[in-house]
């Protein structure tokens, strides 16, 4: 089997521990999981996320300089002179910062520079708040930047600015306000959760958002 079909198997069948430790062993597959983040939608790309993120969260106990490479090229991809944007390139970047935050805390502001490109503010917006989940001293300074896509043309960047506001929790209280603007928003938006794409409308994001930075998890 290739390498390319093997990691489309264990990526198809949520098989992230074996994956790990094939990248480890054999580096050369972790490309093939940059292949799905061109991919604006999709299952594989969000699972291709998820392994990027566990594949770097063991090799940097052995080489955190390799990782930074793996950043390197996630930022270099979002760069028109690239030859193609990467879609999910600040998501796979909030995940591996996610999982080592101490280590790879300056890509943040980095990362976030690419906001004035709008196909990457949703993945923005869901970077700020995996990261914030961790550690919400890391993204404060961008709160503002998540209450200027809660009015964003397109639901997907409000929804996803929402459920950041969320995940970062009391720190965002400032964003009440805004968020409950948001309460009327019926738009559906797709959320990855528990190895499978959920529909999500707007206002529900908002509602939980509201609720956890208040101290009451629905």
């Amino acid at each position: 089997m290739s390498l390319r079909k093997e990691m489309n198997l264990l990526l198809s069948e949520n098989r992230y521990e074996e994956l790990v430790e094939r990248a480890l062993q054999n580096p050369a597959i972790i490309k093939y999981l940059f292949r799905p983040l061109y991919h604006p939608y999709g299952a594989q790309r969000w699972q291709a996320i998820e392994a990027l993120g566990r594949v770097t969260e063991a090799m940097a106990q052995r080489d955190p300089e390799a990782v930074r490479e793996i950043i390197r090229r996630l930022l270099w991809s979002m760069n028109d002179e690239s030859g193609s944007a990467s879609w999910s390139a600040p998501e796979a970047i909030g995940e591996i910062i996610y999982r080592n935050p101490d280590l790879f805390k300056d890509y943040v502001a980095i990362v976030i520079n690419a906001s004035e490109e709008e196909i990457f503010h949703r993945g923005i917006a869901w970077a700020l708040g995996r990261i914030g989940r961790q550690r919400p001293d890391l993204v404060q300074e961008f709160l503002p930047l998540l209450v200027e896509f809660l009015r964003h043309p397109r639901a997907e960047v409000r929804g996803y600015a929402a459920r950041a506001l969320g995940q970062i929790g009391p720190p965002a209280g400032e964003a009440l306000s805004k968020l409950e603007e948001l309460v009327e928003d019926r738009t559906v938006v797709e959320v990855y959760e528990g190895n499978k794409i959920v529909s999500y409308q707007v206002n529900e994001l908002a509602k939980e958002a509201i609720a956890k930075i208040n101290g009451k998890p629905r």
